[in-house]
Order: C-alpha cells, then structure tokens, then sequence
C-alpha cells in the first residue's frame, strides 16, 4: 500500500473509532440509571474487646415520581446455630427514620445516604442487616416498598480463655514431707496470651510460688511444677492461671483448680478441670 492509502485508511478507522466513542454516552447514561434503594459500605468488624465487636450498612434512597416522603427502618437479625432467627432490638432499630430536611425526596435529583452501625455484638452470632425502604406520596399514599438485606457477619470469641486443665501430685524423693505438683495450662481461647502469672498457694501457711508464661498461643499448653506441703484433702494446694489478671481472658471460672489428693499408698493423683477441651 502506498503512503496515500495507508493515510486514506488510518483516517477512515480514525473516523469510525470516533463515531464508536460519540455513541458512548448515550448508552452509558441508560445504564447509569441510579437504583431508587441501594446497601453499600457494609463492614463486619471482629475484635477482642466485645464493645468494638460492630456491623455497619450505609443506606441509599432516591425519589419515585409523586414522592413527598422517603423512609428507611434498619432491623438486625441475629442467627445462632440451631436456633431461629432473632431481631436484635437496640436504639432506633425497627422504627422508620426519615430525613432531617422533611422536604428531601421532592425533586427527582435528591439522593439521601444514611448509615448505621451497631456495636457490643454478642458471640457466636452472625448478624444481617434487612433495611426497608419506603416512598410517600400526597395525603399518606405509599407508592412503594422495597427491601434489601447485606451478607451475613459471623462474629466469634477471639479473647483467649486460660484454665488449669489438670494438676497432678506425686511423691518428692528423699522428701516425705514434700510433695511434686504438676499444672497443665492451657489456653482454650483463639488468640494468644501472655505474659502472664501462674500462682501456686500450698494450702498452709507457706508463702504462695509464683511462675510466669511469656506466651500461650491459641490451642496450646503448658506445664508447670511447684514443690510444696504433703497434699492435705482439708485445704488442698491450689493453681491460679493469670492470677494478676493480666489478660483480657474470656472465662474467668476455669482459671483456679485444687489439687487432689492421693490416698495413702496410692499411685499419683491427678486433679482434673471441670471444663472439657478438644485442644491439646
């Protein structure tokens, strides 16, 4: 081809892609048509403190022609696993908001964005917002309803939980007076903890011991031993785990187990938490 046609030729493709692009607009404003009720920006926020545990839906709501009044009511459902669904009911959850202009909603380009947020969720739970929206005309007449509901947002315990998972005595040799305990400690919990004081109390008037865990990661154990007294089934040597409550520890009533102690003659005993685990 020569230069004179191959100029022809990038000016006629030119032209077309052009024309192509002019065309644009035109189908791009049909299918920008903004929808008359939209859910966006929800957050599912997990934390350790329950009080920061939060969900949070930004609302949007556009006029239908006649519109003299728009509404929206947020309602939380709460699900637990073989449970029915529940309505959390909190603030202004479950009654219509309308805007703070009363006259928002009259003119076909008015946009009304409301958020809200619900903090200090309970666990395990998964929560879903169902946001209604509703469109008035003149004298009170609905025109139109809708509802949209966000994903679910699962919410779970993530404190640790530390607990003496079992304690057992055994002889001292060369030491009748004197007996070995051995603690289990284990962190139940999802995140890790530490540092943190273990506590032994003998059960007499011997001053209580005290040992230290740097780190106890989720899922794991620790042992620990102490000497002290001959295990008396009276007053029974105790292990505290985070006795100076240094974690922000889920369950406090499993951190304190008493020993148990042998019979005379017998094997080494072992005294066992009440609270069972999976974890090892």
């Amino acid at each position: 081809m020569d230069a004179r046609r191959l100029v022809t030729a990038l000016a006629t493709t030119g032209a077309l892609a052009s024309a192509a692009v002019a065309a644009l607009p035109a189908t791009s404003a049909l299918a920008a048509t903004p929808p008359r009720s939209q859910l966006s920006a929800s957050t599912c926020t997990h934390a350790l403190d329950p009080g920061a545990r939060a969900v949070g839906v930004t609302a949007t709501m556009r006029p239908l022609t006649g519109t003299r009044k728009m509404a929206i009511r947020f309602q939380l459902l709460q699900r637990a696993p073989g449970f029915p669904v529940q309505e959390v009911t909190n603030g202004d959850l479950g009654t219509w908001r309308t805007p703070s202009n009363p006259t928002l909603g009259q003119l076909p380009g008015d946009v009304w964005h409301l958020q809200k947020s619900v903090y200090n969720l309970d666990v395990p739970f998964s929560y879903q917002f169902q946001v209604a929206f509703r469109w008035t005309g003149a004298h009170g007449k609905v025109l139109g309803t809708a509802t949209r509901y966000t994903h679910a947002c699962r919410q779970r315990e993530l404190r640790p939980d530390l607990t003496v998972r079992s304690i057992t005595v055994s002889a001292v040799a060369g030491h009748p007076n004197k007996n070995l305990y051995t603690a289990v400690i284990a962190n139940q919990g999802l995140t890790g903890a530490g540092p943190f004081q273990v506590l032994f109390a003998p059960g007499d008037s011997s001053a209580p011991i005290t040992d230290t865990i740097a780190f106890l990661g989720p899922g794991k154990t620790r042992t620990l031993s102490f000497t002290g007294p001959v295990c008396d089934a009276s007053n029974p040597p105790t292990v505290s785990a985070d006795s100076a409550s240094q974690v922000n520890d889920f369950d406090r009533s499993n951190n304190v187990l008493a020993a148990t102690c042998p019979a005379a003659s017998t094997s080494p005993s072992t005294a066992t938490s009440g609270r069972r685990s999976s974890l090892s």
